[in-house]
């Protein structure tokens, strides 16, 4: 007896022998075996989606997987300490309980290969805004601040300043305690900020409504959360992941062309 896997245009993907005894286990052995992690498998039985309730049956059976990467896309309240001070409707987080100075969100899944095109509208900055990527989803919360994050980010720069600091005031890019060059700012209602990520080259690239801002190297082979900052009762943060087609060709060119050199960046200061 087996579980027979196969993709959506009927291609075999994997064979499990002998059929596990959960779900659970069922998901690990389809992970080992395509590459899929086992949150972002959907699993399709008999026309039915299996779910957590559902039982692994004894006898052999088929399964359809299709790899569902919104859990990449959407923020994660579970494993944040500070939870309750933010509202997460999916890829949408408010934060109208906000008590601390800040709390920190990032996805339920990281990114582990290939490239991958992320938006962040932005319907409110109260005050200051990071969105980026970061291999440590224990920034979630409250515990670290924005310029001490170890995260490679679009800093937004400061809502109603005319600071013209990179530290503290305009746009910028913070790469783990680094200032290191200015971007445009981007704190007004309905700006969206484009990242572009290569994880297998370890390259993110940012824009502002369109227009590339800069990229820069993220070192080690770690998974890549996506993370952003609620610092206000008011910020209102929604993620997209459109297609790999829907991003800027100038996203793309700037992958390959020169890039921002963080290492040299100016230790981040208030």
């Amino acid at each position: 007896m087996s579980v027979v896997v196969s993709n959506l245009a009927g291609g075999l993907l994997a064979e499990i022998s002998p059929v596990p005894a959960s779900l659970t286990e069922l998901r690990l052995q389809i992970e080992q075996a395509t590459g899929i992690p086992s949150a972002l498998q959907k699993l399709v039985a008999s026309g039915e989606v299996l779910t957590a309730t559902s039982e692994c049956p004894a006898e052999g059976f088929e399964v359809v997987l299709v790899k569902d990467e919104t859990p990449m896309w959407t923020w994660d309240t579970d494993n944040n300490p500070d939870s309750s001070q933010i509202e997460v409707e999916g890829a949408v987080v408010r934060s109208p309980k906000l008590r601390t100075d800040y709390c920190n969100v990032v996805t339920k899944e990281p990114m582990r290969s290939g490239l991958h095109y992320y938006e962040f509208v932005l319907h409110k900055v109260g005050d200051e805004q990071w969105c980026g990527v970061t291999m440590s989803p224990e920034m979630a919360g409250s515990k670290v601040d924005g310029r001490s994050l170890k995260a490679w980010t679009y800093y937004c720069g400061r809502a109603g300043s005319s600071r013209a600091s990179i530290h503290n005031g305009t746009g910028a890019l913070h790469a783990s305690g680094k200032a290191v060059v200015e971007f445009e700012k981007a704190c007004t209602p309905g700006n969206v900020i484009g990242m572009l990520v290569d994880v297998d080259k370890r390259i993110v690239a940012f824009a502002l409504d369109g227009r590339v801002q800069g990229a820069c190297k993220v070192p080690g082979d770690e998974p890549l959360w996506v993370l952003t900052q609620m610092d206000t009762p008011k910020d209102h943060v929604e993620l997209r992941k459109p297609s790999l087609e829907e991003a800027p060709p100038s996203n793309f060119e700037a992958l390959s062309g020169a890039l921002l050199d963080a290492a040299k960046g100016e230790t981040l200061h208030w």
